[in-house]
């Protein structure tokens, strides 16, 4: 597949569209063939300080500008962007590319190409052009690759918003920051969407928008996948914006910058209450229930009691010997790692607690399981970047390494199905391994061979779910009634884990996975519960877990 972009000058590059021009050249299915330069570029360098320096001076809302830049100025360098690939490298790479200089004529926002423009990349025989570069782009050049030019928006699609991505996302306090990949038209009002993806929100603005352009490259390759594969079906989405924002005003950006510093000093009064005085800020805690969570009242729950210097969280049950036990992790505030420990309930509390797995690296989410007469623990060890199965030894506490996967990949929280037809799936979440992505927006699911996993098929959606509002597991499937239905956190606002998703599973094959938000289940049973995001059910039992504010 052959591959062009629509490309900057190569120093100003991005670490996230460096990632995917090194994606590209490492993909033997995939030839960057032409890079395609702003032929105005010289000029424009040549004239465009003076002019920026007049524009700004004579301009209305200099002073709202000048605040802003220096309130940007400031988050990038307390969140520095990270580059992870080798920059001069593919610059090399980049300057022995085949590339052409195009010329655009201006009409306020839009460039609009002619059809000599269109006509210099026709014998390129482009599959697809990628958008890093120009304005609002018009003309025939829209054609000029088989399946057109590839943008992305990030931003809500409904909105017109102009300044930093994710300050107005912020400001406005919503729940995730959307990310559009779409193929470019002529219509104004119409964009045609190829997939949209959705990232939690962090309260810097340039932090945020690290986040999300970083996580979003896998919608691209994504979608170049199902493309090779025959299975490219951009929509149609007719616009209609609910709002315009434009360059916030003074008092607008002071308020960010209010609550911004106040975020940033209330982390500091957390580390220094922390280290100092011993308190738990975010500790989980863990409640323990009799029959069905779904129709249970859960203001009645008291949670268990905990040690000091410690929270609980990821519960699972798991019945030996008639006996009910759960399985969580235990992570230490002195020691800021995680490890696997399990209790016997005992009269709505655990008891008995010991150490199951204690090992170099942080462990949580210890999904604990029996088949053909053997225990197996597979708890998330992303720390360890691989995924990792034990093999019960000595009930509880004795474990021997099994099978491993995934070597070298972020990933988190998984889990087995079986399902009627006796295909077993894996659920897991995964990420690049990047400082500025989280763990919480993608689902990736896989049929498996065995617990050896040496046969792995990935699913021909994976990612199944890109929303950090539904994608990252919360729990292991569950029946209910006559229905299955995944647990799944909500991480929304900012927040880690600020609910619990009740998604109803109603197709899942190789080629297809549907799922239906039941309900969220929000901490509001108790005033002290700041978010809550894991949930286990058996036939007779069910944990789960919350978080208070500190402790």
């Amino acid at each position: 597949m052959k591959i062009g972009i629509l490309i900057k000058d190569y120093n100003d590059l991005l670490n996230w569209e460096l990632r995917i021009i090194n994606r590209i050249l490492k993909d033997p299915q995939l030839k960057l063939s032409l890079l395609i330069k702003d032929g105005r570029l010289a000029h424009k360098h040549s004239n465009s300080k003076n002019r920026t320096l007049k524009h700004n001076f004579l301009s209305k809302d200099i002073l709202n500008k000048a605040l802003f830049k220096i309130q940007i100025y400031i988050e990038k360098k307390i969140f520095k962007e990270e580059l992870t690939v080798d920059k001069k490298k593919i610059i090399k790479v980049l300057k022995n590319t085949p590339t052409i200089e195009l010329n655009p004529t201006e009409e306020g926002d839009l460039n609009i190409f002619s059809n000599k423009d269109a006509k210099k990349i026709e014998p390129f025989k482009l599959d697809i052009i990628l958008k890093h570069e120009f304005n609002i782009i018009r003309g025939p050049i829209l054609r000029s690759a088989k399946y057109g030019i590839w943008s992305f928006h990030h931003g809500d699609s409904a909105i017109n918003q102009g300044g930093s991505i994710a300050f107005w996302e912020i400001f406005r306090k919503d729940k995730t920051i959307e990310v559009t990949l779409k193929q470019l038209n002529s219509q104004f009002d119409v964009d045609l969407v190829i997939e949209k993806g959705f990232y939690n929100i962090h309260w810097s603005s340039v932090n945020a928008s690290l986040m999300a352009r970083e996580a979003s490259i896998s919608i691209l390759f994504k979608n170049i996948r199902r493309l090779k594969a025959g299975n490219y079906t951009p929509k149609k989405l007719f616009l209609n914006y609910r709002y315009t924002y434009k360059t916030p005003n003074f008092i607008t950006i002071l308020n960010y910058m209010i609550k911004f510093y106040k975020k940033l000093l209330n982390k500091a009064i957390e580390s220094v209450g922390a280290k100092i005085f011993g308190i738990r800020y975010n500790c989980y805690t863990i409640f323990i229930g009799k029959g069905q969570f779904m129709n249970s009242t859960l203001s009645e729950l008291k949670p268990v009691k905990l040690p000091k210097y410690e929270y609980w969280a990821d519960p699972f049950i798991f019945k030996y010997k008639n006996k009910n036990y759960v399985f969580f992790e235990n992570y230490s505030y002195i020691t800021k790692k995680g490890k696997i420990s399990c209790g016997l309930i005992k009269k709505g509390n655990l008891v008995k607690i010991s150490d199951v797995l204690d090992l170099d690296y942080h462990l949580s989410f210890p999904y604990i399981f029996e088949e053909n007469g053997i225990i197996y623990l597979m708890p998330e060890a992303s720390g360890n970047n691989r995924l990792e199965i034990f093999r019960c030894i000595e009930f509880p506490n004795k474990w021997e390494l099994h099978s491993t996967a995934f070597e070298n990949e972020k990933v988190a929280d998984a889990f087995f199905f079986n399902d009627k037809n006796n295909d077993k799936w894996l659920f897991v979440n995964k990420k690049a391994n990047i400082k500025n992505i989280q763990l919480d927006s993608e689902l990736y699911i896989y049929r498996v061979d065995s617990l050896s996993l040496k046969k792995i098929e990935p699913h021909k959606q994976n990612p199944v779910i890109i929303n950090s509002a539904l994608a990252r597991n919360g729990g292991s499937i569950f029946s209910y009634g006559n229905d299955i239905y995944r647990p799944s956190q909500a991480n929304i606002r900012g927040d880690y884990g600020k609910a619990l998703n009740i998604n109803k599973i109603e197709k899942l094959t190789l080629n297809h996975y549907i799922e239906r938000n039941i309900k969220t289940v929000y901490p509001n049973f108790n005033r002290k519960l700041k978010s809550m995001h894991h949930l286990h059910q058996t036939d007779e039992l069910f944990v789960f877990d919350a978080t208070y504010k500190k402790l």
